[in-house]
């Protein structure tokens, strides 16, 4: 018999449309729903295999959330939870900045799992067709002059 998983750990079953799915108990969100993660796969080794990857990156400190969080709601988590804490309050107000006024109006409704270098690539334009210019204002940097 296998060994049972642990608390967190997920648990992967068979569908009964002949998919086999893992569930990742995420813990819960600021409004206490709690959040999971869903994986599917044609065999029980490739949703294992997902999963193990999936438990790799929650281990590495990467952000694993559920596939809807666009953005904006986690650059405000990020601002809040992360940066709040390591940083000097001025370097924080720099931060929170550079969110409002750059990132949040160009990117802050792409979802986080499509976010990719064209839409990095289409803000960067918007802003220098704007009068931004790259060299200028380093707002990816250590200073940001522009306001």
């Amino acid at each position: 018999m296998g060994r049972r998983r642990g608390h967190g750990e997920g648990s992967i079953h068979l569908r009964s449309d002949g998919r086999w799915c893992a569930i990742v108990d995420l813990g819960r969100d600021t409004t206490g729903k709690r959040r999971r993660k869903y994986l599917y796969g044609k065999t029980r080794k490739e949703v294992a295999d997902q999963l193990k990857v999936l438990h790799n990156d929650q281990a590495g400190g990467m952000n694993v959330t559920t596939d809807r969080q666009t953005v904006k709601t986690f650059l405000a988590r990020w601002l809040t939870e992360v940066a709040a804490h390591r940083n000097k309050l001025r370097t924080w107000e720099g931060y929170q900045r550079i969110v409002e006024l750059y990132l949040n109006p160009y990117l802050g409704r792409v979802l986080l799992t499509k976010l990719g270098p064209e839409h990095v690539q289409r803000m960067i334009n918007a802003l220098v067709t704007k009068g931004w210019h790259r060299t200028r204002y380093a707002i990816f940097g250590q200073s940001c002059a522009a306001h």
